[in-house]
């Protein structure tokens, strides 16, 4: 004969002696205890997929929004990298105009156009998450390394233009191209009739006539060599410059520089006299090449043509400053008259 074992559950009421019994066979106890654990099992990965689902769709909210935020930001980008074309462009704009005025060479537009064609880099970061970011960022990156290559071109050619111009101010303040003095040009360069020996001699410059003491300026930026009395050019300064050109002025009245300063252009250095051979108040300007040993004709860099001057000088000019060859060391200021 089998002994059966049971299991019994008694349930007591606090307010109360009575007492309930529950009697079930082991068998049963086990199956309910194994629903129970089942059911605990079953309801905890349940939770533990609910919790995990909630915390992907807050973190995927997030991203969400991170990558809108991000959409956003490269889509300002996108419109600063615009911006920073257009102001590029007004720079190449403004640096043609002055290459125009300056008459200077243009820069061809094919070479403005760099970086327009090729292959495009692409960088494929955020391929796996976004196409349209991915875009956005490549399509930034491409115009960004466009604008590096622009960058550096337009530096170069602003540099190159701003030395152009330095230059070309240096040569300009160092070559003679003002008047020197206020009056009218009585005497042209070349061979003429000498007022004093009535002899067929060089005029090595031009003279202009005023009244004594009318201010005389220097025609260029340059250093003076010479001032003081000499021979028959009475008071005479004489300036160096750095374009390779000499400046002379004779027949002063009075000299306010002396050797060794530095002169700039337009600065007073004089005033006009009839001091040395001289037939009245005028001043005697001469413009030498000291790289070649020649006269120049000073006419030439009054920017005055010479169809353009006074007609009442009956002489006879037939020699340019092409037609003349002197020695510089043996050329004595003065020769051919004053």
């Amino acid at each position: 004969m089998s002994i059966r074992k049971s299991w019994y559950i008694s349930l007591m009421q606090a307010d109360s002696s009575r007492t309930y019994s529950l009697r079930i066979s082991k068998t049963a106890g086990y199956i309910i205890l194994l629903i129970f654990l089942t059911s605990i099992f079953v309801f905890s990965f349940y939770a533990r997929n609910v919790w995990r689902k909630n915390t992907e769709l807050i973190q995927l909210s997030k991203l969400q929004r991170e990558n809108d935020a991000l959409r956003d930001r490269m889509s300002n980008f996108s419109t600063q990298v615009d911006s920073l074309l257009i102001k590029i462009r007004i720079m190449e704009d403004w640096e043609d105009t002055i290459r125009q005025e300056r008459r200077l060479p243009v820069i061809n537009p094919d070479v403005r156009a760099l970086g327009s064609g090729g292959t495009p880099f692409s960088d494929p970061v955020f391929l796996p998450f976004c196409e349209e970011l991915d875009r956005l960022y490549n399509d930034n990156l491409v115009r960004l390394n466009y604008i590096s290559a622009k960058t550096e071109l337009t530096f170069a050619t602003h540099f190159d233009l701003l030395s152009t111009i330095q230059s070309r101010e240096s040569l300009y303040r160092a070559t003679p191209s003002i008047w020197p003095t206020f009056g009218r040009i009585t005497s042209l360069f070349g061979y003429r009739l000498h007022p004093i020996t009535h002899t067929r001699t060089l005029h090595a410059g031009i003279d202009i006539a005023n009244d004594r003491g009318t201010i005389v300026y220097s025609t260029a930026d340059g250093t003076v060599t010479f001032a003081g009395r000499s021979g028959t050019a009475g008071n005479l300064i004489r300036i160096d410059h750095a374009s390779g050109l000499q400046t002379r002025y004779a027949h002063l009245d009075r000299i306010f520089v002396q050797a060794g300063d530095t002169i700039y252009k337009g600065q007073i250095i004089g005033a006009m006299g009839s001091s040395g051979n001289s037939t009245g108040y005028h001043l005697h300007y001469e413009v030498m090449d000291l790289r070649r040993g020649r006269l120049q004709n000073p006419v030439a860099f009054l920017g005055v043509p010479e169809d353009q001057l006074p007609t009442d000088n009956s002489l006879d000019i037939t020699l340019t400053f092409e037609d003349l060859d002197f020695d510089i060391v043996n050329y004595e200021m003065g020769i051919g008259g004053w």
